[in-house]
């Protein structure tokens, strides 16, 4: 199987969404974490539209996605979801690559993103730093870990 990086089409928003839903579950979260995260997990036909989104596809089957936004030296990356049975496979690799790519040839300077705490590792990996934190849209004092890579 052959791994392609595409953009992504606005008509692809709910299966992205649901894509992004079974990847964060894969970090066992439970049914209450999920409800209250959800507003953040929806990929909304806009964002495709107004920002970059990109997917990776086996077989046309989409497999992994980001979507990340360019605005002068600044770029963030709004999203990025494997499937999990794809986790450290490579497709975040690959897709994390492409936004950077993206975002370079924009003339960003700087890749910034609030993500998971589980993937710190993950971004790290991929030269990223941690450089503060923000409230979660969950509540209960859960932290998101902000990150930066310079470009």
């Amino acid at each position: 199987m052959q791994l392609r990086i595409r953009t992504a089409r606005s008509e692809e928003a709910a299966g992205l969404t649901s894509l992004a839903v079974r990847s964060k579950r894969a970090w066992g979260y439970d049914d209450t974490f999920m409800e209250r995260v959800m507003p953040d997990m929806i990929v909304h036909p806009g964002y495709l539209a107004a920002e970059h989104g990109i997917v990776a596809e086996e077989d046309a089957v989409p497999i992994g996605y980001a979507i990340v936004r360019a605005d002068g030296e600044r770029a963030y990356l709004r999203d990025l979801f494997v499937e999990p049975g794809r986790f450290r496979s490579g497709v975040g690799k690959a897709l994390f690559e492409e936004a950077v790519r993206y975002a370079r040839e924009r003339g960003a300077k700087t890749l910034t993103l609030d993500g998971d705490p589980n993937a710190i590792g993950f971004y790290e990996r991929m030269g990223m730093r941690q450089i503060g934190s923000e409230p979660s849209i969950v509540g209960n004092g859960r932290m998101l870990p902000v990150m930066e890579l310079t470009l």
